[in-house]
Parts: structure tokens; sequence; C-alpha cells
């Protein structure tokens, strides 16, 4: 039996990446040969106030999503979660993931995503205003601490406190950005810590990875995706078992980059922010499917036309 078989794959949330438009263009082409069917949304911020304006959860309306998302929040303000927690209900979401991992320096600086790791006390506040006031369901994804592993100790005794749905946990420390090594064997001790399923996020970035990792963790079953899809958006096909011919991936893979310009172009974004996030989607972009020098050519382009123009040259088509 494919050891990959037993595991639920779900698109990791990546700010200014993975929103809507990214989700929507992917399932298009990819989903129907893929098991990741689910996204957890990059964050939304908390405001204060007593409501919450649609167009702050714009990436999260109904309308807009072709995938199932669980949507992240971003704060540390236990008052402004009541409000956000009720906008989300009402947009006909039952739950709701609190990001504790974010390793950003402007974002940790403000004791929010991991920077709020080291203070155990406040994360408790948080739940408690949270599950007192509240009846939507919780999940929080972490890492192992913003400076040191030693943080997660406290962090999983306050966690373990209240019902929540799930623990997602990145394997590195904030200050760690995204480099160095994952540090399984802290991996190992949080899941043996956790009351909590606990969700794998980080470093896969291959079928031979992924098998490398269940050997290590045979009883994870659910795996967050991040930025080896965005390399390779062929990622969760073959990890649920569907590999291509040369020439069918790479006519998918001019069928996916259509989608992304497609659905961007169909959003509120001016034309530079459409042109700029292709840009970064290619900088991105490695395997066999991506055409030689596309990088070259399409960072060198200067408004939409130029783009367009590039793409037909580089797929041999003219549909862009």
């Amino acid at each position: 039996m494919d050891p990959l078989s037993k595991l639920t794959w779900i698109l990791a949330p990546m700010d200014g990446i993975t929103d809507c438009y990214y989700r929507n263009a992917w399932v298009e082409v990819l989903g129907k040969y893929s098991r990741m069917r689910k996204a957890v949304s990059p964050f939304v911020t908390l405001v204060r106030g007593t409501a919450v304006k649609s167009s702050h959860l714009s990436d999260l309306l109904p309308q807009n999503n072709r995938m199932e998302v669980e949507p992240q929040i971003l704060g540390n303000e236990a008052d402004f979660f009541p409000p956000m927690a009720a906008a989300l209900s009402d947009l006909g979401y039952t739950s709701v993931n609190w990001n504790l991992g974010c390793p950003v320096k402007r974002v940790a600086h403000k004791r929010r995503g991991s920077g709020m790791l080291p203070y155990p006390d406040l994360i408790d506040a948080f739940l408690e205003k949270a599950f007192s006031t509240t009846s939507i369901g919780i999940s929080v994804k972490i890492r192992l601490g913003y400076r040191s592993r030693e943080e997660i100790y406290a962090v999983m005794e306050v966690l373990n406190r209240y019902p929540l749905r799930y623990v997602a946990l990145h394997p590195r420390v904030g200050v760690q950005l995204y480099g160095g090594q994952v540090d399984w064997a802290a991996e190992q001790e949080v899941i043996s810590l956790s009351r909590h399923t606990v969700v794998h996020s980080g470093n896969i970035h291959s079928v031979q990875a992924a098998k490398e990792f269940t050997q290590k963790f045979p009883d994870i079953e659910r795996i967050m995706l991040g930025r080896g899809v965005i390399a390779d958006p062929f990622l969760p096909c073959r990890l649920s078992g569907n590999e291509f011919e040369e020439g069918q991936e790479k006519k998918l893979f001019a069928n996916f980059v259509a989608a992304l310009l497609r659905s961007y172009s169909l959003s509120d974004y001016p034309e530079s922010t459409v042109l700029q996030r292709q840009k970064m989607f290619w900088s991105r972009f490695s395997g066999r499917s991506v055409p030689q020098g596309g990088f070259d050519a399409v960072k060198c382009t200067q408004s939409l036309a130029q783009y367009r123009q590039v793409c037909r040259t580089l797929f041999d088509r003219t549909d862009f």
C-alpha cells in the first residue's frame, strides 16, 4: 500500500501568495488530479470595533472561492476576536485558524504570529476570551518557539487546556524564518505532548520527502503544503499518485499560467500588481514543465500586454 494514500493534503497559508485568485486557478487546472481539496487562507488581521467590514474579508467571501477554505486570523487582541468570529460565522464558516507561526520580523516584533510564543500567558488570555464568548471552532498554527524551542513547553501546556480542533506545527523556531534545519526530534516531542491532533507543515517538496516524513511520523494524517506547491504546482498531484507525461505536463503548466493571469485579471488589483504577482510566481517556478529562460523573459516585461506576448512566445499558443 502506498504510504501516502492515507494522507490528506492542505494548501498552507502564505501571505500575498495563496489568496483566492491563486487557489481558484490551481483548483481549476489541477484540482481534479489531486486529493488536496482544502486550504487555510492567508491571515486576515483582527481589527478594532464591533463589526468587520466585508471588504476586509474579500479573500474569504464564498463567491470568491472555488476551494474549501478555513480562514486564518492574525492578532493578539482578545477583545477583537468575537466580532471577527461573528463576521466569519455570518459567511458560513464554522472554524478559524489562529496564526502563531508567522516568523516575519515586522509581525513577530508586535507579539503577533510566532512573536507571541514567548508569552504563553497572553495566548491563554486570548483563548479563554475566544472560547468563552464564541462558538466557532478554533485551531492554531505554531512553530517550536520564536527564539528557542524551550518556549514550546509552556505553550503546549496552555493549548492542552482548550478544545482546539487541531495544532498545525512548522518544526522551526521563528528566528530561523524558512532556513536552517528543521527539528524532527522536537516535532516528535510536540506530538507526544499534545492532546490534540497535530497537522504537519513545512519541508515537503517532493514525493521522496513525503515518504521519508511518513516513515518518521506514521501517525500524522494531514500535511500542509506551502512553498513546495508554489515551486511545483504538480506536487499535490504527484503526492496523490498522479504523474504526467512530459508533453501533458507542459500543456497543463501553460493552462495553469493562463489561469493565474485570468484569475488575477478579474480582481480589483491594478495592472501593476497583477503583473508583479505573475513575476513573483515565475521567480518561484521550477521543474521540467517551466520553459527554459522563462523567468528571465518575464521579469523584463513592463506591462501586461508585454507579459501576454512573452507567454505566447514561451508556450507557442495564442490564448494569453
